[in-house]
């Protein structure tokens, strides 16, 4: 699975996207990078890797179907099925190129 140079961290799956991304990016400033986002009962979970913290943190948002789009000027970091508001929802994480 994860390999051992990451970590995850629970957050609550009723918090809005914006609170969401903000505990994400407050954990890049702790643990280092986001690796990998998903879902763990009524928790989201977030896996970084270890490591120095990324000189641009990630945005999240919600996206339809099977692939997030592609966010001009931002590269993919990851996506997950994860909770917003206490709904299922897919978010996808984005890091400024």
């Amino acid at each position: 699975m994860a390999p051992n140079n990451t970590t995850t961290v629970e957050t609550p799956g009723t918090q809005t996207l914006v609170g969401f991304q903000d505990t994400v990016q407050q954990q890049e400033g702790i643990f280092g990078p986001l690796d990998a986002l998903g879902k763990k009962d009524e928790n989201n979970t977030i896996t970084l890797e270890i490591g120095p913290a990324p000189k641009n943190r990630a945005v999240l948002e919600t996206y339809e179907g099977d692939n997030p789009p592609e966010k001009t000027g931002f590269d993919h970091v990851c996506k997950g099925d994860c909770l917003v508001d206490g709904q299922p929802a897919k978010v996808a994480a984005y890091r400024k190129a």
